[in-house]
């Protein structure tokens, strides 16, 4: 099994709870690949689909999305061909799709669209989706998460105190659970 980490805006996988995390894949002896995605103070869309292209995700991969790597990997997902998948899509304090539900002060850059997220098209390439939010995150209102899991009849897992799960979050015990499920 495969597991790929698209980091978020403003950071790269060497920061927050990203090396934990490496580091618990590795010891269940499983491949994981963290791209360092390009520009990451002012991301492109293009720029990050095409790194999380290079890892080549199939049916035997888990993708793990934190805030805007969430954010690529749904749209990643929406610009896949017919009949291809992946096993699991697992996303921790993923914006909405939607542009009007955005903070005005961030780029968008392609990310983000009037209409959200295709969901149907989405889930047309996997069956196991699991959304990570905390009510207390400073970054992305508890609602996207929420409309995330909705929208891809996601496993919803709530929590009350990790923030945006950046700074002080240095492991997401949950996290490895559902790798391993």
């Amino acid at each position: 099994m495969k597991i790929v980490l698209m980091h978020g805006k403003d950071t790269d996988p060497s920061k927050k709870w990203y090396p934990w995390f490496a580091e618990e894949v590795k010891k269940r002896n499983m491949e994981i690949l963290a791209p360092e995605l390009p520009k990451p103070e002012d991301p492109e869309i293009g720029e990050w689909l095409a790194e999380l292209d290079k890892t080549r995700p199939d049916e035997d991969t888990i993708l793990v999305g934190h805030s805007r790597g969430g954010v690529a990997i749904l749209r990643w997902l929406e610009k896949l061909p017919e009949g291809k998948r992946v096993r699991k899509v697992i996303l921790i304090g993923t914006n909405s799709g939607s542009s009007e539900k955005i903070n005005r002060t961030e780029n968008n850059k392609g990310f983000f669209s009037e209409e959200g997220y295709d969901f149907e098209k989405i889930k047309s390439h996997c069956d196991d989706f699991v959304v990570f939010h905390s009510r207390d995150d400073q970054w992305v209102p508890f609602e996207a998460g929420e409309e995330n899991a909705k929208g891809l009849g996601a496993k919803f897992l709530k929590f009350e105190d990790r923030g945006h799960f950046g700074r002080g979050v240095h492991e997401i015990p949950e996290l490895i659970k559902e790798i391993e499920n």
